[in-house]
């Protein structure tokens, strides 16, 4: 479905130059180009929240649901302070992908609170945390890598599932 969709969506593009229609072929508006872009982002939201909403169910995690539609369950509280804006952690944390296919394990990095350039949502999770603290975390691809994906073992559109340790 999400193929077909960004298929969709390319050819939407791609029918957007310069050049006149073809014969029998109507051009597409800008207005109806965006409705249709805007239609497009909803059906994917929304297939990713369904897709997200039944993974928590099936394992019976107590997710919290932020505001841009990540999700965290500290399930492990950490005894240190609460992370804030700018705050300097050491986290270590696996992903995988929202089919249980693992992607990367036990990555560990310093990390600068609402920072980060990849994973925004990973930023939201984390200043939800305290030091000490383990959780799992949901990022839908919009909060994640995107419909690009990481150019690596992240694929395009994926929804992510991540156990983060702060150390």
């Amino acid at each position: 479905m999400k193929r077909l969709l960004l298929i969709y969506v390319c050819f939407l593009l791609a029918a957007c130059h310069n050049d006149p229609p073809l014969v029998g072929r109507p051009k597409v508006q800008s207005p109806d180009l965006k409705e249709h872009m805007i239609n497009a982002n909803k059906t994917i939201a929304s297939s990713e929240e369904t897709a997200i909403n039944e993974y928590v169910a099936r394992r019976g995690w107590q997710m919290e649901r932020l505001s841009e539609g990540a999700r965290v369950w500290e399930y492990r509280k950490g005894n240190g302070k609460k992370i804030e804006f700018e705050d300097s952690v050491h986290i270590r944390y696996d992903v995988e992908a929202i089919n249980g296919k693992l992607i990367y394990k036990e990555i560990e990095e310093n990390y600068v609170a609402g920072r980060r350039r990849q994973m925004i949502g990973l930023d939201q999770a984390v200043l939800q945390l305290s030091h000490g603290s383990r959780a799992k975390i949901i990022l839908p691809s919009n909060l994640a890598y995107g419909i690009g994906g990481d150019g690596d073992r992240i694929t395009q559109s994926a929804i992510l599932v991540i156990d983060a340790e702060v150390l």
